[in-house]
């Protein structure tokens, strides 16, 4: 998806989710980043979209799932007291929103294209190369953490991994999901990549500002913990990581 299609999608997003508001919905947000949330072929569909939508038809929410870039996302759930969505939970964040329940952990790694020769076997032999993160993503964060001196930004992880294998960038910092969708979906172009070190570990919870009504909100942590009991938890993760096995 090109940069101004993704933004009109985001436009119309954010008009339909300003309509349910109207209606007494609550909004909510998912992050936009494939393989949690994307557009295929004009669905909307993903590993955070499916939860937070079998969420919702648990709680009876009608209104629409936003997948929404992380760094607008994290101001929205913030400053909206009528929104409810997934963010990634870090101590200097803990006081801004509610922590309703913790979808999942993942694990960041060095990815380094697999004909290159670039050492990524510790951060610090990769200091001062340049490395490739989602702008507003725990990866940004934790390569700011780590001291890299060379960072670009994206909006997307397609634009990161595509940029690693033209040779733009040395080491792209992502999740195992993440890396496993973008060989989907480029195939050789992202063939046989190199992991190395693990830089960070990070929660990615259902959260809402401290305002939003804790009445609803228990609502949602409630279908998640009949989700979790039920297996439906279970077959949608395995659903999806089974979808993206690693390219040969």
């Amino acid at each position: 998806m090109g940069a101004l299609t993704r933004l009109r999608a985001v436009a119309c997003l954010l008009l339909l989710a300003s309509a349910a508001v109207a209606h007494g919905e609550p909004v909510v947000y998912v992050d936009g980043v494939d393989p949690m949330a994307y557009s295929e072929n004009g669905k909307q569909q993903g590993l955070l979209f499916e939860l937070l939508s079998e969420m919702a038809q648990r709680v009876h929410h009608a209104g629409p799932i936003a997948p929404m870039p992380l760094k607008r996302q994290r101001v929205l759930l913030r400053s909206r007291h009528d929104a409810i969505g997934t963010l990634w939970r870090f101590p200097e964040m803990e006081g801004q929103y509610i922590w309703w329940v913790k979808l999942f952990d993942s694990s960041f790694y060095m990815v380094a294209a697999g004909g290159s020769t670039v050492d990524i076997s510790s951060v610090e032999a990769a200091l001062d190369m340049r490395v490739g993160v989602i702008l507003g993503s725990p990866a940004e964060l934790f390569a700011r953490r780590a001291g890299f001196r060379n960072i670009q930004t994206s909006v997307s992880a397609e634009s990161n991994a595509r940029k690693l294998a033209l040779g733009r960038i040395d080491i792209w910092i992502a999740t195992p999901r993440v890396l496993r969708a973008a060989q989907t979906r480029l195939g050789k172009v992202l063939a046989e990549p190199r992991v190395g070190g693990q830089i960070g570990k990070a929660g990615l919870y259902l959260v809402s500002s401290p305002e939003f009504d804790p009445r609803e909100g228990e609502k949602w942590k409630a279908a998640f913990e009949a989700m979790q009991q039920d297996g439906s938890y279970a077959r949608i993760v395995k659903k999806f990581d089974d979808a993206h096995a690693p390219a040969r």
